[in-house]
């Protein structure tokens, strides 16, 4: 009673009433302002704070509903509770275990209060912002400077001085660039020798096109059909700041003679596919194109234009097939430094540049973050840019751009964006305490759901989930589903070989939660094997309609990712005829794609597949059928394409007593260049162990062991 009369004494007291108090206090104290005794203190009642007095229980602040009368609805309550509890999980989401007791509630407010206040006290004392800087050289090339730069320091040091140098701003030499290192101009000139036919470079083209820029943006066709017009003009003249272009044109050259095979109209079976390409030259050709663009990599580099990122971003697309993780990341990553540099990854905050330019910008920027996200996630690598330092306006369409299709590259970026939520959730699960691995497996399917609601949202006609063979998008949109799948794939592969046990103790967690968390597992499991099945059966759709590409990094490493699930599952759930099958069909599919565009240690790789599948699963080997065809047809432009390089590899003079052989990634079957083999190469059995493990992913196995039970 006597507290109950003391708490109604200080809730009566009249705010104009002053006295001071012999006992102050923890809340007053803390914050050194003068009490009014209590409890509670009329200070923490006006201000709505918790008051508390040593030695005392705490009291909690008078609130709205403390006045509510007694007949107020249900539903008001239920929404009170409902919105306590969503309250205590961001506060457990965003401190961790932490007590909520009233007192502990009163010590983290007061703390919270402390920071505030002295934060507000520096924001009065000083101000140290700083903006960006992005500012347009030329059309092509701009400089972008960071916050806290050497350089936005010197321009505000010089704003600072600006009327006593004034006199001094002719002499300033802002962007400078170490012209001094570049190359002469002559170098374009002997690269243009290498230049193939002007009809054959069309063809090039066109199946680029067709074939690569499919759901990324990588140029607009107009632009390189004008980039070919002044290529064969004799009367060019090249400048330094050319560099970029014209290797992006060596290399288009050179991817599209890596796709140019699915032009041929004469369909060839597994085996003679694979002897054709071990005497190929159009891959040697390729690579003497490649190379050409490579020695002109120092330059580009110094020109450092939006060019430059365009350059970048297609050498590593014709590394993809041979070196994914390796060459290819690294030229992604020049592309993304180059991009930076010119400030591609923020908003262009000037006036002074035309919206075609700034739309090419930011579909550069995008297709080379989404493109490099998507392959440092799937091969363990660390992106180059933290999602935190963009704020680059988005593609918008526009008819002006016809390539890709605006839907599906739009719908690509907002998978791999997904893609990274799904990663950043599995590597908290590194650190996870148990208390929380509920917690994190129910993100998962939160956002498996999520994944899954925003796909069925996506146009079903002509564009996204159109997968009719007939349609003018079948392969982009088969592509976009390959991607789609393999985020579930990726999902739950980490989960397939958690062994099933339980732990006792003090902190085992109750049946019923193990329960739950087996549920949520098998969950995760059963759709990364599911998806791994419907993406053969999407590749397959793709071989039986309009063939596989063997230089296709997205339908090689789906297939590749799909047999090495299957494969899991095996060793888990024993012999399946509907696994088996599936191996069977998904090494099929694969050895359609094993080409002269696969490196030796990609081909070891399936080699390795199909030896682990023999041996664990006694699988009876794919009967080939051979099924040639001898029936002539008129000639194609791939048929043309196909005698030129004949040609041009018998043509010794042409190649300077060169043997193009040489250069082909699959050189090791070439008599006289065994030695250039590396037989460690083909000893990758290692990949094969049931210990699975990602670089980047070390879950701890025994708190996922958790998940199932």
């Amino acid at each position: 009673m006597t507290g109950k009369n003391t708490s109604e004494t200080g809730n009566k007291r009249k705010r104009g009433e002053n006295r001071r108090a012999s006992l102050a206090c923890e809340t007053c104290r803390k914050q050194k302002e003068k009490c009014e005794g209590g409890p509670p203190c009329w200070r923490c009642q006006r201000l709505g704070r918790p008051c508390h007095f040593q030695g005392q229980p705490l009291l909690r602040a008078a609130t709205p509903l403390d006045s509510a009368p007694s007949s107020a609805p249900t539903a008001c309550l239920s929404g009170d509770k409902k919105r306590t509890e969503s309250l205590e999980y961001i506060a457990h989401h965003f401190l961790g275990n932490v007590s909520l007791d009233e007192e502990s509630l009163a010590q983290i407010v007061t703390r919270l209060q402390s920071s505030a206040a002295h934060s507000a006290r520096m924001e009065g004392a000083l101000d140290i912002n700083e903006s960006f800087d992005v500012q347009l050289v030329s059309r092509d090339i701009a400089h972008y400077s960071g916050e806290f730069s050497h350089w936005n320091f010197s321009q505000k040091l010089r704003r600072k001085m600006s009327g006593q140098i004034g006199q001094l701003d002719a002499q300033v030499k802002e962007y400078w660039r170490p012209t001094q290192l570049q190359s002469s101009p002559q170098t374009l000139v002997e690269s243009m020798r290498q230049l193939p036919p002007k009809a054959i470079a069309e063809f090039l083209i066109d199946v680029f096109f067709k074939y690569v820029e499919i759901n990324s943006f990588y140029m607009e066709r107009s632009w390189i059909e004008e980039k070919m017009e002044i290529c064969y003009d004799s009367n060019t003249i090249y400048r330094s700041i050319d560099f970029p272009w014209v290797c992006s044109v060596f290399a288009v050259l050179a991817i599209g003679i890596q796709v140019a095979h699915m032009e041929d109209e004469v369909p060839k079976s597994n085996t003679d596919t694979t002897d054709e390409l071990r005497l190929c030259s159009e891959d040697s050709v390729g690579l003497v194109f490649y190379h050409v663009a490579c020695k002109l990599v120092p330059d580009v580099l110094l020109v450092a234009s939006h060019e430059s990122v365009q350059a970048f971003l297609l050498l590593a697309t014709y590394s993809l097939p041979v070196s994914t993780g390796g060459l290819a990341y690294t030229y992604y990553g020049l592309a993304m430094k180059m991009a930076i540099q010119n400030g591609m990854h923020r908003q262009y905050p000037g006036g002074d540049c035309d919206w075609k330019t700034i739309e090419t910008r930011n579909r550069l920027f995008w297709t080379v973050y989404s493109v490099e996200k998507y392959i440092s996630i799937m091969h363990g690598r660390p992106i180059s840019i933290a999602k935190s330092e963009i704020n680059a306006d988005m593609p918008t369409n526009s008819p002006a751009f016809t390539s890709p299709g605006f839907s599906n590259m739009m719908a690509f970026h907002t998978l791999i964006s997904y893609l990274g939520e799904i990663s950043d959730t599995l590597a908290q699960f590194k650190k996870c305490p148990k208390r929380l691995i509920s917690e994190y497996s129910d993100r998962l399917l939160q956002l498996r759901a999520r994944i899954k609601q925003w796909w069925d949202t996506l146009p079903a006609t002509e564009e996204c989930r159109d997968l009719c063979s007939q349609g003018p998008l079948f392969r982009q949109n088969s592509h976009l589903k390959l991607c789609y799948l393999l985020i579930y794939v990726y999902m739950g592969r980490p989960f397939i070989f958690v062994e099933d046990k339980a732990e006792g103790g003090v902190d085992a967690m109750p049946i019923a939660d193990l329960d739950t968390c087996q549920s949520r597992r098998s969950a995760l499991v059963d759709d990364c094997v599911a998806s791994a099945l419907d993406i053969l059966n999407t590749l397959q759709s793709l071989s039986d309609h309009v063939g596989l590409c063997r230089a296709s990094y997205n339908e090689f490493g789906a297939c590749r990712a799909a047999l090495l699930v299957i494969l899991a599952e095996s060793l888990n759930s024993g012999k399946s005829q509907r696994l088996q099958d599936g191996l069977q069909r998904g090494m099929s599919l694969i050895r359609q794609m094993i080409g002269g565009s696969s490196t030796q240690s990609e081909t070891s790789y399936i080699e390795a597949i199909e030896a682990a599948i023999s041996q664990y699963l006694a699988a009876p080997e794919h009967d080939s059928v051979n099924h040639s065809n001898t029936s002539q047809s008129p000639i194609s432009a791939y048929t043309r394409f196909q005698d030129w390089t004949k040609t041009l590899k018998k043509d010794t003079s042409t190649a300077e007593s060169r043997d193009l052989a040489s250069f082909s990634p699959l050189s090791h079957l070439t008599p006289g260049t065994e030695r250039l083999a590396n037989p460690q190469l083909n000893d990758i059995t290692d990949f094969f162990n049931p210990e699975w493990s990602n670089e980047d992913l070390e879950l701890d196995t025994n708190i996922l062991s958790l998940l199932s039970g």
